[in-house]
């Protein structure tokens, strides 16, 4: 049986875009055949020491371990002839993970082959800001001075979630030959009828919320909610902003402080809703429903979010940077503005908005379904499927 060894930081319960990647994908591979266990902390984005050591979700055998000061050593055979997969780039434990393989290979014991899927960890530039000056020090020199050596040494393969994400790889140095480009898909639930079976609770809710406008993500600085809550000041006063997602604690507590700080001085109370985690079919009734999709993030490697919000018709106005200008084009399914310019944004919002505007934005929503609805998880995984299966066989081993 062909074995994958995955390793990631976080991992479901938690919802976020690598973690929704990884479950989506490896849990196809699991049913082509393929052995998965992920190695992973036993952390969500504010809790420590909260989930079970041992699970099985999904086909895929999940491993916890308690997150010490350098990450965590998984608990391999590496002397096995399986795959191993490190998901994000942190510098801890991928750091001592890399250098194990150069050791491995330099002796001629390194039997296995790895694949890097860095999901943008590695091309940071418009992110560093979120860093605390310190770790944004440390980690920008690791990976200027360290981290693309150990990449094209270590690495036999990457798996890049965009064209955007490949082009920044081979600019910061990263062998060419390495680089696969296969984007993020869409889940099962984006193609289903919503509208029947949704909980009778999310009706309740959306029901409650009126009209709105929609963002999903974890609340935490690269998400700049900030932005689209300043502009919501300038939009019709019955229109609200619900952003779904869990707020994060554990790095960043004082952003959801500082966004409450500035909602109560806008006088927003009750225009902005914290929804909190919302899943499944619910999430896609919840996302359908919206009037729009704002995503003014200052940075993202795909986006996974909007691509959920353009399957159900949405039309999306996001932050003009890194990989959201691939998705979303203005004037076809949406607009790009400029990452803080408020003004810009609510100009944008209140056309999409406008009844005058409604053959325009039916034409964006028409758009937005048929690009999205086409990139199903199924079809990303055949991709990926061959792309782990010609590593794996590789000579690189």
């Amino acid at each position: 049986m062909k074995k994958i060894n995955a390793v990631v930081k976080y991992f479901y319960p938690v919802t976020a875009g690598i973690e929704t990647n990884m479950l989506e994908t490896y849990s196809i591979l699991a049913q082509k055949g393929w052995d998965v266990t992920i190695h992973t902390s036993n952390m969500t984005y504010s809790e420590t020491n909260t989930l079970p050591e041992f699970e099985t979700i999904r086909g895929l055998k999940i491993r916890r371990y308690k997150w010490g000061k350098f990450g965590f050593m998984p608990d391999i055979d590496w002397n096995s002839k399986s795959l191993l997969c490190l998901h994000n780039f942190d510098m801890f434990p991928h750091f001592q993970i890399l250098l194990k393989v150069i050791y491995m290979k330099l002796l001629g014991r390194k039997k296995f082959s790895v694949v890097l899927i860095p999901h943008g960890g590695f091309s940071l530039d418009l992110a560093w800001s979120v860093y605390p000056k310190s770790q944004r020090f440390i980690k920008k020199n690791y990976n200027k001075l360290v981290g693309w050596r150990l990449i094209n040494w270590a690495v036999d393969a990457i798996r890049a979630v965009s064209v955007w994400e490949g082009q920044d790889l081979l600019a910061k140095g990263i062998n060419k030959g390495l680089i696969n480009v296969i984007p993020n898909g869409i889940e099962n639930e984006a193609y289903l009828d919503v509208d029947n079976l949704a909980s009778k609770d999310i009706k309740e809710k959306i029901k409650s919320w009126g009209d709105y406008i929609v963002q999903v993500g974890r609340v935490y600085p690269i998400k700049n909610y900030e932005t689209t809550i300043q502009a919501l000041a300038e939009l019709p006063k019955n229109i609200k902003f619900v952003i779904i997602g869990p707020i994060e604690t554990n790095q960043h507590p004082e952003y959801f402080n500082n966004l409450e700080k500035l909602i109560k001085k806008l006088g927003l109370e009750d225009r902005v809703i914290f929804a909190g985690v919302i899943k499944g079919v619910d999430k896609y009734y919840a996302i359908k429903h919206a009037r729009l999709m704002s995503h003014m993030a200052i940075w993202e490697s795909f986006c996974n979010v909007v691509h959920e919000g353009m399957s159900q018709g949405l039309p999306c106005v996001v932050a003009n940077n890194t990989a959201l200008p691939l998705l979303i084009k203005n004037n076809i399914n949406g607009f790009c503005v400029d990452t803080y310019d408020t003004k810009e944004l609510a100009q944008k919002i209140n056309f999409i908005l406008s009844p005058k505007n409604k053959k325009a934005v039916a034409a964006m929503s028409m758009n937005n379904k048929k690009i999205a609805l086409s990139e199903s998880w199924v079809k990303v995984s055949k991709e990926i499927d061959k792309l782990y299966s010609k590593t794996a066989n590789s000579k690189h081993a």
